[in-house]
């Protein structure tokens, strides 16, 4: 499969689909290309985004240039992606290294977790218990 963009003097086009990649992969993407070409980016449709790439050096193919960019796109998203997956094993490496570094932190996050895991059950016991009615009709 040949892909072409559209070349307009010595830009190129990378039209980007948003439902297929996040606007923070296109921005990290461009933000990669900056050391290598000027980058625009412009609303084309309403989930397009038209990535208009010059290259800074004369000898860059443009085709070339369009393809680098598809790729540091697809980059991009796999490692939001992937980072947005991981989120959570990452919070838990992180709480343990912190807690091997200093034990005193284990025992402070125990006690703050009894705490609010005691106020959740009083909570949840007082929405469960019938409040006693009290007047003429109660009583039989």
């Amino acid at each position: 499969m040949k892909v072409k963009f559209e070349v307009i003097e010595d830009w190129v086009n990378v039209p980007v689909n948003l439902k297929v990649y996040p606007l923070q992969s296109i921005h990290s993407a461009g933000y990669a290309f900056m050391d290598r070409a000027h980058v625009r980016l412009e609303e084309e449709k309403k989930d397009v985004v038209a990535v208009w790439l010059k290259p800074k050096s004369e000898k860059h193919d443009l085709q070339k240039l369009g393809l680098e960019f598809s790729d540091e796109l697809l980059n991009y998203a796999h490692y939001f992606s992937s980072l947005k997956a991981n989120a959570e094993n990452m919070k838990v490496l992180l709480q343990r290294a912190l807690f091997s570094a200093s034990p005193s932190i284990v025992k402070e996050a125990e006690e703050k977790e009894i705490e609010n895991l005691i106020k959740e059950l009083e909570a949840e016991e007082k929405k469960a218990s019938p409040k006693p009615k009290i007047g003429p009709k109660s009583q039989k």
